[in-house]
């Protein structure tokens, strides 16, 4: 394919020929033969779907020989997103993105889970060391802590603290 000339498919007046063009000549000569190709392509069909359908052809052959092509010069306005390749490409964003939200979520949910366990560690220490009557003011006191270290140092403490002032104290000192 090498040795023949692009143009000899160019000039075709079907469009599956015109595309074979990108696979002759030479590899130096692959960004103008694509360039050629595509306005043929246009001047050849007039059907908005056909040249998409073209149009994807030729981006998947300017692929193999790593060639980045633009619609957006052509004389006819094609909608990218029609395309077979956005189509994919935003398939395999959403994918991905869900992916990486998932965990991330699980991340956040780890987290939470670990404050709501730290909450309740220090929860039942109040009611064990102070009583039930204690837990509803911890609670309240806790509902605005959600600093991981912050809530390990309070759970230490309450084992030595000996009167609830002196928990609310370290509480409070941890700000």
């Amino acid at each position: 394919m090498k040795k023949i000339d692009p143009d000899v498919f160019i000039k075709s007046e079907k469009p599956a020929e015109v595309i074979l063009g990108i696979l002759a000549g030479k590899f130096k000569d692959k960004p103008k033969i694509i360039r050629k190709v595509k306005k043929r392509i246009v001047e050849i069909l007039k059907n908005e779907e056909e040249i998409i359908k073209y149009i994807d052809s030729i981006s998947f052959l300017a692929g193999l020989f790593d060639i980045e092509i633009k619609v957006k010069p052509m004389p006819i306005q094609v909608d990218i997103r029609k395309t077979f390749l956005y189509k994919w490409g935003k398939e395999e964003g959403l994918k991905e993105g869900k992916r990486e939200g998932l965990k991330e979520g699980e991340e956040r949910g780890i987290k939470k889970g670990k404050q709501e366990g730290l909450k309740e560690a220090i929860l039942l220490g109040v009611q064990l060391k102070f009583g039930k009557s204690k837990i509803k003011e911890a609670k309240t006191l806790l509902e605005k802590v959600n600093d991981l270290n912050r809530l390990k140092k309070i759970k230490r403490k309450i084992i030595d603290v000996k009167t609830w002032d002196d928990f609310i104290k370290v509480f409070r000192n941890h700000k």
